[in-house]
């Protein structure tokens, strides 16, 4: 942060001089009266360049990875709804760890510092590298193909522990398939997503079409009687 000191006959006069050689308004800074000045003193002042949260957002990230020990550096850009965070360097896959556990406790801990004075709740996404566009389209790819087994075999699959953000895509992924239902089962850290077949229609057909099709009938093609 840019800070400067300044000293004048009156508090005043300080700050205006200061503001000068900033070449900010008022609004745009933090004052703070270091002497009130009398008769044989002079006023000083301190004024401290206003962060916004974007720099803030950086400068935590940063300070996060320092004490990491890792080599990387952070570009925060403005969203539609907040801010995506980008880290990026030789030491990206730490930053990342298994399966995005600590990209994950990273995103957390700089949401809630990002929010910690804020009236409205402003998201962050954390990614390295678009690793979380890769981790996505893994995990769709790995529900599609269980979806399958899934409805071929009439059994649910169960898949391992997940983090929230990976069960949600699985869910999204399988969320218009008219072959399975997702439901999340368990409780943290164990809790996991289950892929179960949809309940398959009765047919009732003619024994021409078991023999062709395989599905199997049980009129034949016989109208049922009422009693």
């Amino acid at each position: 942060m840019i800070s400067i000191e300044k000293e004048a006959k009156t508090v005043d006069e300080a700050i205006r001089l200061g503001l000068e050689q900033l070449a900010l308004e008022e609004k745009d800074v933090e004052i703070e009266i270091l002497e009130e000045g009398g008769i044989f003193t002079k006023s000083k002042v301190r004024l401290t360049v206003k962060s916004t949260p974007k720099e803030e957002l950086c400068e935590f990230l940063e300070g996060l990875l320092d004490r990491m020990g890792v080599d990387c550096y952070v570009d925060v850009t403005e969203t539609e709804n907040g801010y995506l965070a980008d880290i990026s360097g030789k030491d990206s896959a730490v930053v990342i760890g298994y399966r995005g556990e600590v990209l994950d406790a990273l995103q957390y801990i700089a949401t809630i510092n990002l929010n910690k004075q804020e009236k409205s709740y402003t998201r962050l996404t954390l990614d390295v590298e678009g690793y979380r566009a890769r981790r996505v389209e893994t995990l769709k790819q790995l529900a599609l193909r269980l979806a399958e087994k899934a409805d071929r075999t009439g059994i649910p699959q169960e898949l391992e522990p997940m983090s929230t953000v990976d069960r949600k895509a699985i869910h999204e992924a399988l969320a218009n398939d008219e072959r399975v239902t997702t439901e999340s089962q368990g409780e943290e850290p164990q809790r996991h997503v289950v892929i179960s077949p949809k309940e398959r229609p009765v047919t009732y057909g003619t024994s021409k079409e078991f023999k062709t099709s395989g599905t199997k009938t049980r009129s034949f093609g016989v109208k049922k009687r009422r009693f």
